[in-house]
């Protein structure tokens, strides 16, 4: 193969376009963690929801028809729930994983602190799992709204 000026250029160009678009492509990840905390602060607040039923390994307690669980997450970041609990949340993401971040007191103004992932979120539904202190086995949360 014959180098001239029109081949080297030629492979110049192709070089700079495939350098170029590949550095294009990399760096073009859109962060939308923003978004995904707006959204999930918008389905999940100003609504009582309902536990329906838990799993807690390969036990399984129904809830539905009874008096039961309950929590309101309200849109000033406070929450309430019916065991006595009041306080403040937060949605954070820790790796792909929405969580809700929850520091409240109980009913006799003992200082409680929880952490549940949000294995799903709808417009009626929620999913949260969460670990006690000193358990291996997390407990699944299965809330509606009425």
């Amino acid at each position: 193969m014959k180098y001239t000026i029109k081949n080297i250029s030629k492979y110049i160009i192709a070089s700079l376009l495939f350098i170029c678009s590949t550095t294009l492509l990399n760096s073009c990840n859109k962060d939308t963690t923003g978004a995904d905390i707006n959204l999930t602060y918008q389905m999940l607040s100003d609504k009582t929801w309902y536990l329906d039923y838990s799993i807690t390994g390969a036990t399984q307690k129904t809830y539905i028809g009874q008096t039961t669980y309950l929590i309101n997450f309200l849109k000033d970041k406070t929450m309430k729930d019916s065991d006595g609990l009041t306080g403040v949340y937060s949605i954070g993401k820790s790796g792909n994983t929405l969580q809700i971040n929850v520091q409240g007191k109980t009913s006799n103004n003992n200082d409680a602190v929880f952490v549940y992932n949000i294995e799903y979120i709808g417009s009626n539904n929620l999913v949260l799992t969460y670990t006690l202190t000193n358990a291996t086995v997390p407990t699944k949360l299965y809330f509606t709204t009425k």
